[in-house]
């Protein structure tokens, strides 16, 4: 994902157009995270691949916001090099989710499993990048 256009490489405006969306978009997934329960399906393996498909879509969202972000605060830096921060910050924000969750209450526990979920969304997108898939 390459930007074409970089008239907001420099400045303030740069960082509030490139992490202001990331922000934004990482308060929808604590607000969903907040949710002490879901709403759900009545078919359970409908209802899995449901959320299944939320946490990685959510994800490669979040990891298409950060990659545009690095792209529009440091213009300069290696394409290589762009995929990987966003990559890990998403790693961290699914982990630190996971333990929101175990403090929300209701029926929601941490999962290491959905962090797999999150992490699949977003290397996908990578994967795509590098144009693998």
């Amino acid at each position: 994902m390459i930007l074409k256009s970089r008239r907001w490489s420099s400045g303030w405006l740069a960082w509030v157009n490139g992490y202001l969306p990331v922000i934004l978009w990482a308060l929808v997934i604590f607000s969903f995270s907040a949710q002490p329960v879901l709403p759900s399906i009545e078919v359970s393996t409908l209802d899995f691949v449901f959320k299944k498909f939320a946490h990685m879509g959510v994800y490669a969202v979040l990891y298409i916001l950060l990659v545009r972000a690095q792209y529009l605060t440091f213009p300069a830096t290696k394409p290589s090099q762009v995929y990987r921060l966003p990559l890990l910050i998403c790693f961290i924000y699914a982990l630190t989710d996971e333990l929101h969750q175990s403090i929300t209450g209701g029926s929601r526990s941490p999962s290491a499993r959905d962090v797999v979920y999150d992490m699949l969304g977003a290397g996908i997108i990578l994967l795509r990048q590098y144009k693998y898939i």
